[in-house]
This record gives structure tokens, sequence and C-alpha cells, in this order.
């Protein structure tokens, strides 16, 4: 599976490049451009909701997790700074 999509890419990058040294002018180059852009974005799945919803409690979490950490270590410096230049 993994060598057929490799195959594949590689197949859409030698028909980009051909496609690349026709287009001459920036028109040409620009149509080509969204042409392309186009090609790809109809290649992309959408997230199921289950999945949306699982990406975002995901990401959700890990920013709590990582605030929390960011204010332990806040309060922390605040002490040492505190005791250091306060003491």
């Amino acid at each position: 599976m993994a060598e057929e999509n490799e195959k594949a890419s590689e197949d859409l990058v030698e028909i980009a490049k051909a496609d690349s040294a026709k287009a001459k002018n920036p028109i040409q180059r620009t149509r080509l451009f969204i042409r392309q852009v186009l090609a790809e974005l109809s290649k992309v799945t959408k997230p199921t909701r289950k999945e949306l919803i699982n990406y975002t409690a995901v990401v959700l979490g890990f920013v709590a997790v990582v605030m929390v950490l960011i204010s332990v270590l806040d309060w922390i410096f605040l002490n040492v700074v505190t005791f250091v230049f306060a003491g």
C-alpha cells in the first residue's frame, strides 16, 4: 500500500514538473498552480464528527496540561525570585 502511494506521488511530481515546464508566462503558471491545489484538495478526507470531537478533546486536554505545567513553573520561579531578591 505504501509503495503504491509512493509511486503515485512520484508520478504526480513528474506530471507537475512536465506541466511546469510547459507553462512559461505568469498567467499559465498561476492557472497551473490553482489546478494543482484543487487536485490536492480533492484528495483530502474530512474527519467524521466522532473523530473531530476526539481530536478536539485531545488538543484541549494537551493545552490544559501545558497550562498547568507553565503555571506551576511560574509559581516556582516567582517564589525563587522573591526569596533571592526580597529575602
